[in-house]
């Protein structure tokens, strides 16, 4: 996911150190390019049915890591677009992640996986310059994640944030529990990796019970216009007023086994949503392959089956493929297509930068 894209970008060249045990560095990315129906965040833009636009981002961070007298590593991590978020206000720090770390195992407050997602992960498969709506990403309810779509919005938790994670690893397994910012959620999530000669394998399990939560989302309202080049009718959406959702509180399984072998990588990820209001079940698959300095990848992602209030969402899928070329020096060639949930052409083209 995006998060995990930050983590492995290259530090730029300015290093601080304060003292012996303490630094801080920077780190970046940029992206430009063209996208077709999408928004410049790579989001699917639903307002218009033909939409090509120049889209360009550029951002930083801070990583700061340190090691007290009693060998208690510390650090934090910060983008500076995300700084207001990291000061933790009236609802918590909902940006950036603060963790302390030990023989005992390691604690992560901020914006950060809940432990079932910390061991389940995703498929992989993410495809295009900008993620294309990173629908290849498995949405967890302590993750505060759904895509925007109504097909997801259940999974779209303002409560989630800040996560507080506890992490412990032993041999090839790795251990977790989690909950939320008001202490009334419980995570626990567990894997386990086997290396092979020419790769690894890594099995994940986890488990989520949450407390209810409200959802605002902008309604959409369709409107009939008049086409100006070929004077046809067309409907488009414009934004109307903020609804509350209310989703009542249940419990989100999930299951993985992602593999990587040579130059070839492969997932599946499976969740279930179950409250009182109805049922849903979700899997999403990813491949992709390396060849020099070429690379393809895709994803597919199914609504499996769902009733009671997620009815509407019942077999819903999406699916998306995509091309890199590695120019060296952290430049990457990057395009993709995907198709949403809403049966939507998305596509980008241009050039990721990582510093």
């Amino acid at each position: 996911m995006k998060k995990i894209l930050f983590a492995s970008t290259a530090l730029v060249g300015l290093s601080i150190t304060s003292m012996a045990s303490a630094e801080i560095a920077l780190f970046g990315d940029a992206r430009l390019g063209i996208g077709y129906n999408i928004l410049n965040n790579g989001s699917a833009d639903l307002d218009d049915d033909e939409d090509l636009r120049a889209i360009s981002r550029v951002r930083f961070g801070v990583t700061m890591t340190g090691e007290s007298d009693a060998g208690i590593t510390y650090g934090a991590t910060i983008r500076a677009d995300n700084s207001a978020g990291g000061q933790g206000g009236e609802d918590g720090q909902l940006s950036g992640d603060v963790f302390l770390s030990g023989a005992w195992g390691t604690v992560t407050f901020g914006d950060t996986n809940g432990a079932d997602e910390q061991h389940v992960g995703d498929a992989g498969g993410g495809v295009g310059l900008t993620g294309l709506g990173d629908f290849n990403e498995t949405p967890y309810i302590s993750n505060g994640g759904g895509f925007g779509d109504d097909a997801l919005n259940f999974a779209n938790n303002p409560e989630a944030r800040p996560t507080v994670r506890y992490d412990f690893a032993f041999g090839g397994f790795g251990l977790s529990a989690s909950t939320n910012r008001d202490l009334t959620d419980v995570g626990v999530g567990a894997s386990y990796t086997a290396d092979f000669a020419g790769g690894s394998v890594t099995g994940g399990l986890g488990y989520y019970d949450f407390n209810g939560f409200t959802i605002s989302q902008e309604t959409s309202i369709p409107v009939t216009v008049i086409d100006d080049t070929t004077g046809e009718p067309v409907i488009i959406l414009i934004p109307g007023d903020e609804e509350e959702q209310s989703v009542r509180g249940g419990e989100q399984y999930s299951a993985s086994v992602l593999g990587s072998f040579d130059m070839f990588d492969a997932g599946v990820v499976y969740t279930r949503f179950k409250n009182i209001n109805g049922e849903a079940d979700y899997i999403n698959v990813g491949v992709g392959t390396t060849f020099g300095a070429f690379g393809l990848n895709g994803f597919y992602a199914n609504i499996l089956s769902a009733d009671g209030a997620f009815d509407d969402s019942d077999g819903d899928d999406t699916w998306g493929v995509g091309m890199t070329y590695d120019l060296g020096g952290g430049a990457t060639v990057a395009g993709g297509y995907a198709s949403t949930f809403d049966d939507q052409d998305v596509a980008d083209f241009g050039v990721r930068l990582a510093f």
